[in-house]
């Protein structure tokens, strides 16, 4: 497992390399974004979206904990993990759903 650390200055900076991270990414993949709220993570997510032409359906998930977004044969999960007490939430998250 790798770890990368991109440090951004501001929101189009964070999108572009989100969207050249996607280009590059594979089915299956798991990328995990960890940041205080307002640190970015749902702007790179935008910018990861719009490689696949899917930059105006995001939306946080802070609400609803994920949102499914479909291109052809692709799905991508955007899980929001801040509301959960522990691993316990995420899994019963998880077996109610097929993923």
């Amino acid at each position: 497992m790798d770890n990368y650390i991109f440090k951004s200055h501001c929101e189009n900076e964070t999108k572009e390399f989100a969207k050249k991270f996607a280009s590059n990414s594979k089915k299956g993949d798991i990328i995990v974004l960890s940041g205080d709220l307002g640190s970015g993570k749902t702007k790179f997510t935008e910018g990861f979206l719009s490689y696949f032409d899917l930059e105006d359906e995001i939306s946080s998930p802070t609400f609803t904990i994920v949102n499914e977004y479909k291109k052809d044969d692709i799905n991508i999960y955007h899980f929001d993990v801040y509301r959960l007490e522990d691993s316990s939430e995420f899994y019963e998250i998880r077996r109610r759903r097929i993923f």
